[in-house]
Order: structure tokens, then sequence, then C-alpha cells
């Protein structure tokens, strides 16, 4: 015990003798080991980790691509829902779930204390927490009998977070009352902790009854309606059943049940057959339902790769520094072993230091994981709304970085300590430790340690640049609109109880009312808001229009209040926009895009025509009164589709509604007197989504903004690193060949030329890299390509700026030391042992 504190003092010692070799091993380790734990904690909540519930591994989701004729509510491309009377068949009738429910989000306001707020809700089957296996931490949750009928079950299940954070965890919140959308609900029980749902990112603050959507989704009800699909449905197979084998068991089930509603629906021979051909898939569901992970795993493997990369790198620099230090410390080696020191008391010693060195490292590291996990998580709560990630580190992962370093800087740091086997003790204490044995073929070691950083740096930067120049594109990206000077804000009329007509004449009133306030110059309101990453759209019947057998007639559609193309500033082609007279009771009157007129009415003369929805036995009655220029709508990448504008006065059950006002001065000052005139409207009305338009475009944006940023960060630290090292091993080669140099100035070689050997040096060792490192970020380049804009995986462009960028960063590092190799006096480096 007394040896080992002795090693561990004299670590210490060596360690503070050498402070710019433990500062720079501590940054590179550090650096390497935080930023791998965060983003892989990030990656293991969104992509890996099981729900928390009972055996996961037995969950299912049902999912039945094809025809599906009617209304079909979906929050993800890859997601099917189901009507409510098909979920109820499904589950009563099949004999391959010990349990089947259902659910669906829904928005919330809830009253108390003389005013209201929003919440999120999930309407819920009545098994549901029985199905997952979830119980309460406080009073009951639901059961088969709180599913009853339309209205029947007025029932609240809170989270533990919204217990927490509106009732302080007291128990008095049992069967107290809480007005929600306008309907007094009984608290039953509250979720155990650690319980947010069935969908990552998703955090549900009330669950409530299913059958009570009539009231919770006023003016959509949907319970009874089998061409309304909006359930999402998850299974839990019976012990024993495979997914294959459900899939197959419940195919008959469901082909019975479609055969039933082909002729509730009356479908036309045509889709009835497509409709009857759709299958019933069980997909993994223990994971939950993956939303969030279509649009983020792309995203998150590309910068779990390059933090891997940036792990790599800096186990490249460390060996390449340990390496260094070992082969300066040859003289000290030889010596201890000529004062009778053993072979094995060296070994120890060097491997107390590495350990020390590496364990220092990774409780930097942590320190650094938990700083920036907490920052990505915010970042993305308030970048992308996604909910309940914990900012907690894996520490799995940190476990494996750490056990990783410390395996590297144990083999690194040892290897000085084996070569002593291998010592002539007589010529090692007369040389330096620059020219001991093993000097040759340890340069040889770092050269290659080198290349790899360039290397890998090299793919790093060519990743950042590619995401870089893909960020710049959708930046420059024509949108059809004006975003400077506009703020937004959405309120949910609905939600208060409001009738269609009455949420009408609210709009319209406090349109009215904004547009009287100072430095408003024009406002308006969409009932779908722009860039939002949502839409509505139907098929079309258009007069005149021959529809090709299978042809795509799909249009995009939003229903707008009067002067809303003024307002966002797009160009009207022809015709008008709408006016104020346009109401539920007159001529229904449409504004179509460039696209949807060149598509119907490709010899012009659009004016005056007339389309309808839907198709089949469909009169057109809608009536085109103007053509504008296309515009973003859903999202910034998305494509222009043909697109129908409706006036909002037309829409038999308007709920939600952003309002869009542009002003004269900076948009964020207007932010607070726009709550003061809802509020003197209707005070019980929250108003949410207050932001200005450039804000929703970076909202709409933020994956990318995100991903370029996180890796402009790494190809920057990986940047940082391969400098450190290239000048690393430029100074210890100049320290190496002291005597070589003063040798070739004695014999006439200008300081220009000894400064020219060296950077050539540094250059040869970064182009070899370089060009290893471009045939490895090409390849890589291509996975990702899916994920950018206008971009390809050789971009020249980017090209040139990472070959630019590479040779700066290496005349950088290698002029330290040319400059020094070059202003060496020649009579003092030919002393120079």
């Amino acid at each position: 015990m007394a040896s080992c504190l002795q090693d561990v003092r004299y670590a210490f010692r060596q360690l503070r003798k050498t402070p710019g070799f433990t500062t720079v091993s501590l940054i590179t380790l550090a650096l390497g080991i935080g930023a791998n734990t965060a983003i892989f904690s990030l990656t293991d909540q969104i992509l890996l980790r099981l729900l928390p519930v009972a055996h996961p591994e037995e969950l299912v989701l049902l999912r039945s691509p094809g025809l599906s004729p009617g209304h079909n509510w979906t929050d993800g491309a890859n997601v099917t829902t189901f009507s409510y009377p098909m979920y109820k068949d499904l589950r009563d009738r099949n004999q391959v779930f010990s349990g089947l429910l259902a659910r669906y989000p829904v928005s919330l306001s809830v009253a108390g204390q003389g005013q209201s707020e929003r919440a999120d809700g999930e309407l819920v089957s009545g098994n549901y927490f029985q199905v997952l296996g979830i119980t309460p931490i406080l009073g009951r949750v639901f059961d088969a009998q709180d599913e009853t009928a339309p209205g029947a079950n007025p029932l609240a299940v809170l989270s533990y977070g919204y217990w927490s954070r509106h009732f302080g965890n007291d128990s008095s919140v049992l069967n107290q009352q809480l007005i929600v959308n306008g309907t007094a609900l009984t608290v039953v029980g509250v979720a155990r902790a650690g319980f947010t749902g069935i969908q990552v990112g998703q955090t549900p603050d009330l669950f409530i009854p299913i059958t009570m959507k009539p009231l919770m989704t006023p003016n959509r009800n949907g319970l009874e309606d089998r061409s309304d699909h909006w359930t999402a449905i998850l299974g839990r197979l019976k012990p024993g059943q495979t997914r294959t084998q459900g899939q197959a068991g419940l195919q008959p089930l469901y082909s019975a049940i479609l055969e039933s509603e082909a002729s509730l629906l009356k479908l036309p021979a045509s889709q009835r057959q497509q409709f009857l051909r759709r299958p019933i898939l069980l997909e993994v569901g223990s994971h939950g339902r993956q939303i969030v992970q279509q649009d983020a795993e792309q995203p998150l493997l590309f910068l779990s790769g390059m933090v891997g990369l940036v792990l790599l790198i800096a186990g490249a620099n460390l060996a390449s520094l340990l390496i260094a230090r070992g082969e300066a410390r040859q003289r000290e080696f030889a010596l201890r072993l000529a004062l009778g020191a053993t072979r094995q008391r060296i070994i120890r010693q060097l491997f107390t230091e590495s350990v020390i060195l590496a364990l220092a490292g990774g409780v930097t590291g942590v320190a650094i994981a938990y700083w920036t996990s907490a920052a990505l998580v915010r970042v993305l709560s308030a970048g992308a709304g996604i909910l309940g990630l914990d900012s907690r580190l894996d520490y799995r992962v940190l476990g494996f970085a750490i056990v990783l370093t410390v395996a590297a800087a144990a083999i690194f740091g040892l290897a000085p300590a084996f070569r002593t086997s291998r010592l002539e003790l007589n010529d090692a204490l007369k040389q330096q430790g620059a020219t001991v044995s093993g000097a040759r073929s340890n340069m040889r070691v770092r050269k290659g340690l080198i290349i790899s950083q360039v290397a890998l740096t090299t793919a790093l930067l060519m990743g950042a640049g590619l995401f870089t120049h893909s960020l710049t594109n959708l930046r420059r990206l024509n949108l059809g609109l004006q975003p400077e000077h506009v703020v937004q804000f959405s309120v949910a009329p609905e939600l208060s109880r409001y009738s269609p007509a009455q949420t009408v004449a609210f709009c319209d009133r406090l349109r009215h009312t904004v547009a009287q306030i100072p430095g408003v110059r024009s406002v308006s309101a969409a009932l779908i808001p722009i860039l939002a990453d949502s839409d509505a759209s139907s098929d079309v019947t258009v007069e005149g229009y021959v529809t090709a057998p299978d042809e795509d007639t799909d249009t995009g559609q939003n229903w707008v209040g009067p002067n809303y193309f003024a307002t966002m500033e797009t160009p009207i082609r022809e015709g008008r926009e709408f006016g104020e007279d346009e109401k539920l009771d007159t001529p229904k009157v449409a504004i179509v895009n460039e696209t949807f007129a060149r598509k119907f009415f490709p010899h012009g003369d659009v004016i005056g025509r007339h389309f309808t929805f839907g198709q089949g036995n469909v009169h057109p009655d809608i009536e085109i009164v103007g053509v504008v220029g296309d515009s973003k709508y859903s999202r910034v990448r998305n494509p222009s589709m043909p697109f129908v504008y409706l006036p909002y006065a037309q829409r038999n059950s308007p709920g939600v509604v952003t309002f869009y006002v542009r002003t004269v001065q900076e948009p964020s000052a207007m932010e607070d007197t726009l709550r003061k005139t809802v509020a003197e409207l209707d005070p019980a009305l929250p108003i949410y989504a207050l932001r200005t338009l450039n804000e929703q475009i970076d909202q709409s944006l933020f994956a990318d903004r995100f991903v370029t940023f996180l890796a402009l960060c790494l190809a920057s630290l990986a940047g940082l690193l391969a400098a450190v090292g290239l000048y690393g091993v430029m100074a210890y080669l100049v320290f190496r060949r002291t005597r070589e140099i003063g040798v070739r100035m004695a014999l006439g070689a200008s300081r220009r030329r000894i400064a020219g050997i060296v950077l050539r040096e540094v250059l040869r060792t970064t182009f070899i890299g370089l060009g290893a490192g471009l045939v490895i970020a090409v390849s890589l380049g291509r996975l990702v390509e899916s994920q950018l804009f206008g971009v390809k995986a050789s971009d020249p462009l980017v090209f040139a700026s990472v070959i630019g960028l590479l040779s700066a960063i290496a005349l950088l590092a290698g002029g330290l030391p040319a400059r020094k190799a070059a202003t060496l006096e020649p009579m003092n480096a030919l002393r120079y042992e």
C-alpha cells in the first residue's frame, strides 16, 4: 500500500512538472468524453430507450397502409389512424392481443383562479393504463367502466409533472374539479413519476377518457363515424405470440371489418377493391409511437458518427502526446534501471500516471457532458417542441467512453516502459531522449496518428460544410412572402365553447380591433398556421379538366381572412383578394396559386372557373376569384404543390385561428399590446404561439440549424485537435533534428530553406491525410444526401473550402516550429546533444 501511495504522489509530481502536457491531455480527454456522452445520451433517449412500461417488448403498433376514404388525421407520414368504431371492433373481437388501447392528443384550455391556460391532453381508452401496466401514485387510473357513452365520463388523471407543477404534490387534488375546455372534469388519480405517455416528445398533462371527445373537441365528434380516422392503436400481444403470428391471426378479422365498412361507405367498384386489399401490419411498439424519430433518426445518427470520430481524434492526439512524453523520458528510465529499479516498477509507475490522467479527464468530461446535455435538452424543448427529455447522462455511454480512454492511455502510456527492455543503458545514459533507440519508429507512429487525425478531421469538416451549405440554400430560398415586420399569435375559441358562427364573429372583431392599433399596417388570419409542419389537403374535381386514370389531384388548402395576401405580401397575379362580404351563406369562392393554375388551366382563363373537393359524382361549385404567386406553406423544404385558399368565414367548423400582423416598428414590440387586446375581448381565451414570423421560420428550420450548429462545433473541435497534433509532431521533429539543421546551415542553407523543409513536411503529412479524408467524406456524405437541400456529397465549393481550411490549419500549426528552426544559431545547434 505504501508503495502504491508513493506511485500516486510521484505521478502527481510528474504531471505538475509538465503543465502544458497535462493541460492539453486533460482538455483532449474531457472534450472527447463529454461530447460523446452528451450526444449518445440524447440518441439513447430518442431512438433506443424502451417505454417505461411493463414488458415493452410485447407491445406492437397497428398500421394499415392503402386507400382510406374519409377524413384522416395523422401526426406522422408513416403512421396510420383508425376510426373509433373500428378500434372497438378490433378490441372486442380479436384473439391476438391481451389488450388493445387507443389514444388521441388534444389541446386543452384549463380554467382556474380567474384565468385560463393551455395544457396538453390525451384522450385514452378505458384500458389504456392496464394495457401498459401503469399504476397510479395517487388515487386510481381509468378502467373499462370509464369508457361508456359519449360525454358520460367527465374524469381526469393528472400526469405526475402537472401535479407537481400546479398542485405542489398536494394529495387533496383528488375529487377536485377542473374546468377543461368548458367542461367540469373530476380528478380521480395521478399517474406515477416517469410515465409521460407512449410518444417521445409529447408529455400529456391530463389523461381523459376517449368518450369525452365530443366535449374536448367541440364541433368534431367522430365517435360514431367510420369514415373519420383519428385514433392511434397500440396493442399488447398475448404471451408467446410473435408479431408475424399476430399479424396473420388478425388479418381475417380485419378483412371482414373492411368488407362491412365498404358496404356502409358505398364505395365505387374501383375504390372498393383497393380498400379491401388493405393489410393490417403489426410493427415494433417497444419504443412507442415513432413520430419524432422519423425526422430525428438520420440527424442523430449523423451526429453520433461525428462525435465518435471526435473521440477517435482525441484518442489519436492523446496517444501522440503520450508517445512523445515517454520518448523524452527514456533517459530517465535508463537511469532508474541503472540505479536498481525493476522493469515492473517502472511499468506500474507509468500505469498509475496514465490512469490518473485518464480519470481526471473523465471527471472533467462528466462536467462538460452534463452541461452539454442540459443545453441540448433546453434547445430541443424550446426550438423543436420535443418535451419530456431528461438531461441526466447515460452512464453506460459515459462508462464506455472512460474505459476506452483509460485503455488507450494505458496502452500508449506504457509503450515507452516496454521499450526499456531493449535499451542499451550505457548508450541511453550518454544520449538525450530525442536520440535514443526507437526514436525513428516512434516518429513514424506519431506521423501515422497525425495522418489519421487529419483524415478524420477532413470527414468532419466536409460534413459540417455540407450541412452549412444546405442551410444557406434553405435560408436563401424564395418563400413567396415577406416575413420581416410580421408578428403572429394563435387562439382557439372552440376550446372555450365558441360555436363556429361565434368563432367567425370573434375573429372579425379581433381583426378590426388589431387593425386600429397604432403601428399596425395590416392584419389577417389563417386557420392553419404557415411553416408550422401542419397542413390539410384533398383531391379536387376541376371544371373542364379531364382527370387521367390514377392521376394525383391532391391539393393543399387553407382558410384565410380578408387582406391575407396583402399582409403576407404575396403577389396577386390575377383577380382579387377576399373581402369582408364573403360569408357562410354567400356563394363559395377561392383563390388558387400559380401551380394550381398551370396544372388545371394550362391555357390560362382561370378567373371565374369552378372546382370542388372530392371526386366522382360531385358538382364544381367553388368559383376562382384570384391567382396568387406560389409560397411556402407547411415546410420550407417542401416543393410547391397545387394550393387553394378559401375564406375562413365559409368554413363550417373553424377551430384554432392564427393571426398575422404586419407592423411599422419592430414586431416584437407589439407582443404585450396584442396580449392586452385579446384579453380585453375575452379574458378567458388564452393566447399562444406569440412570435415573429422570422422566429417561426427559424423554428421550421430548427432541425437543419441544430445539426449544422453541432456539426460546426464538432468540426471546429476536430480542427483544433488536429492543429495541436500537427504542432506537437512538427515541434518534436525540429527538436529531434536540431543538429541536422545546424549542419545544413553551416553548409550554406538559408533560413528560408530551413523553414521550407519544416513546412513541406507539415503539408506533406496534411495532404496525405486530406486525400484519405476526402475519400471517406464523399462515401459518408452520400449517406446523408437525403438530409441536404440543393447540395451533393461531392460539392466542389465545400471541397475547396475544406482543402483551404486544412491547409491554413497546417500552415498555422507548422509555422511556429518552422520559425523556430529558421532562427536557430548554427553553432548552438551543432553543439546540441
